[in-house]
């Protein structure tokens, strides 16, 4: 089972300076594949500047990304990023083209499995409470190259869960959606453009690619209706015991 153990956020100047290090020694050497260092190097100076776990900025956190302990799904969010013209956004530049090759290259094969169940154990980041996760990618049928990921999240010490669904490459705005539980009726929710805060100080106004679901955790199945437009997401064999707890763990 991977693991991943995040640390505090905030790299000093030693670290800044051996991330770019790094950058500029990645080899380009044909079938090749970077080091989890390169990798993560990378991630830090391009993507973590923005996506964090306070700001969540297109649904995506890789603050803690670790390419030493794949996590498929997450790997298959970035992915989906590094593929859909997100680079650039924190104004930051782009890597030279034979890096960005290896870099995606190296970030496929870290996102493989990326539609079977992955379950990590880590730690909240600020409260450090202990935390078991399964996640898992599936594409959008009708809205090709999109993906979602199913993301069901327990805190082991509260026994306090949540279920948040995040999507990629293109946010959503002003779309209500509903979420049915287990053959349930739909709760209706709805999506809101926010301001987002860019590695470079500019913000700007952009829709979601995250939302939590205000559902009970369903014993089988789930459905999500109206989120894209003429796409239904429906997942089955949800994971009840991913706390290792009873029925009794509360979920939100």
């Amino acid at each position: 089972m991977p693991t991943s153990t995040p640390v505090p956020y905030g790299p000093s100047r030693y670290q800044r300076v051996l991330f770019a290090a790094l950058v500029m020694t990645i080899p380009a050497l044909s079938g090749e594949l970077m080091s989890p260092g390169q990798q993560n190097a990378l991630v830090q100076k391009y993507c973590a500047v923005c996506h964090t776990d306070p700001a969540k900025n297109g649904g995506l956190s890789v603050e803690h990304y670790d390419a030493a302990h794949a996590n498929p799904p997450l790997a298959a969010m970035l992915l989906s990023k590094l593929q859909g013209g997100a680079m650039g956004a924190a104004g930051l530049g782009i890597p030279d083209e034979a890096t960005h090759d290896a870099w995606v290259a190296a970030t496929t094969a870290q996102a493989e499995r990326a539609k079977d169940w992955t379950v990590i154990r880590t730690e909240a980041p600020e409260s450090k409470a202990p935390l078991l996760v399964a996640s898992i990618v599936r594409d959008v049928a009708s809205r090709k190259p999109a993906l979602y990921r199913l993301i069901l999240a327990c805190n082991i010490a509260s026994r306090q869960g949540e279920i948040q669904l995040a999507w990629s490459p293109q946010p959503q705005t002003n779309r209500t959606f509903s979420v049915s539980a287990g053959g349930n009726p739909g709760i209706p929710d709805k999506l809101e453009g926010r301001e987002e805060k860019m590695g470079n100080g500019s913000a700007g106004t952009t829709g979601l690619a995250a939302a939590t679901l205000n559902v009970p955790l369903p014993e089988k199945t789930f459905t999500i209706t109206d989120l894209f437009p003429d796409a239904t997401l429906s997942r089955g064999a949800i994971l009840l015991l991913v706390c290792g707890m009873a029925d009794g763990s509360h979920w939100r």
